[in-house]
């Protein structure tokens, strides 16, 4: 609660209306393959990803027992720079559709983010990096689930999305000198397809597939997300050498066209 408090009261919002939309998410599609498939296997097939092998630089923190599988907060990252991971996978091996979200990092962006994601049963959670030389590492984390979160039921209503951000220079400190944190959430019903409404009926999947964040017009983060992430998707990012004064958007698009956009600028 004190951290639900604490967000409300330091991000800005930001909603705009529906009808006049926003700037579409450029040149992105969608890698239906790798979202799609029904195994880990499969998944790092598609990704091209083969004989990973397990790194000790990869971090995931997340709880050991996620009472409520819908939302689990994790924490991916490495002690590598900015520059040296191009991307960030996340899936959880024993979900319906493991593959929760992929993240094309810009040089400015340190590997490190912070998410909130459905589990729909215990398994395990995998994190896979890829350097810009296209050499994939993983790091993996057993996560107990006492319910599932991909699943049960939700209430049906009306469809409305705002956004709030934040972004503020941090202190130095051990992620080193002129990092900006960045934090996002997009209020999205996030359906997986497989819930039901009161009248036990399923109600047809709406998830967030594309989002950008662009710092002064360049794009510095490229994600793709699956049905795995929560409700109202929850992002932090960590930005080397951003500015008091610059602006930074985000733009996304869900699996029904719908779109949004929204900018924040960074300051104390």
């Amino acid at each position: 609660m004190q951290r639900r408090t604490l967000l409300k009261g330091c991000l800005a919002l930001v909603t705009l209306p529906f009808g006049m939309l926003m700037q579409k998410v450029q040149a992105a599609t969608w890698f239906v393959q790798a979202f799609e498939a029904k195994h880990t296997a499969e998944v790092m097939s598609a990704l091209q990803a083969k004989a990973v092998p397990v790194s000790q630089e990869i971090h995931i923190e997340a709880p050991q027992k996620a009472e409520n599988g819908a939302v689990v907060q994790v924490e991916v990252s490495s002690q590598q720079p900015a520059g040296s991971v191009s991307s960030i996978r996340l899936l959880a091996d024993a979900n319906p559709t493991p593959l929760i979200a992929s993240f094309e990092l810009g040089k400015q962006v340190l590997p490190k983010l912070v998410t909130r994601i459905k589990l729909a049963q215990s398994g395990e959670l995998i994190a896979l990096m890829q350097n810009p030389g296209g050499q994939f590492q993983q790091q993996r984390r057993e996560v107990i689930v006492l319910e599932d979160g991909c699943a049960g039921s939700e209430r049906e209503e009306p469809f409305a999305s705002s956004m709030k951000m934040r972004a503020r220079p941090l202190a130095e400190g051990p992620l080193g000198k002129n990092i900006t944190e960045l934090k996002i959430i997009i209020v999205h019903p996030m359906r997986t397809g497989r819930s039901k409404n009161d009248d036990g009926q399923l109600m047809p999947a709406h998830f967030m597939q594309l989002m950008q964040v662009i710092l002064n017009g360049a794009v510095i983060v490229d994600a793709q997300t699956g049905t795995g992430i929560s409700r109202n998707p929850y992002f932090t990012f960590y930005l080397k050498d951003a500015k008091i004064g610059d602006v930074i958007a985000v733009n996304w698009q869900d699996n029904r066209g719908l779109s949004g956009h929204g900018e924040v600028t960074v300051s104390l």
